[in-house]
């Protein structure tokens, strides 16, 4: 059996489209050393999830306004592409470590971390 040239075309094409839009997932922060009661910016990938869909953010560096899980959570929407960011500001009272950040989207975890320094 004999495959077309211009469908194996055809098909390449859609693969390397799809693989295109997919972006990797990915989580930073900025700036990875913050001093307690600064802000730092967030920002992501989140291959999968929807654009409009909730991304929980988890860190016990952040403010306690949402949580999931009993972590503190900051909330981010995904955008095209599957991008997210959002700011916070650490609170002040927090204790100069290290801390990890994660990040949930569609009832999964991302898979994805960052470290956050908090220095007083």
């Amino acid at each position: 059996m004999r495959v077309p040239v211009s469908i194996v075309a055809i098909l390449l094409g859609a693969l390397c489209v799809a693989t295109a839009i997919a972006a990797p997932v990915s989580l930073s922060v900025s700036p990875t050393t913050v001093r307690a009661g600064h802000l730092v910016k967030i920002k992501g990938s989140a291959d999968g999830c929807r654009i409009g869909n909730t991304v929980y953010i988890l860190s016990r560096a952040f403010v306690h306004t949402h949580q999931f899980a009993g972590v503190p959570a900051v909330l981010a929407k995904v955008r095209a592409g599957g991008s997210f960011g959002t700011t916070t500001t650490i609170p002040r009272s927090r204790r100069a470590a290290r801390y990890v950040v994660t990040a949930r989207c569609g009832g999964g975890n991302l898979g994805v971390t960052a470290h956050l320094r908090v220095i007083r």
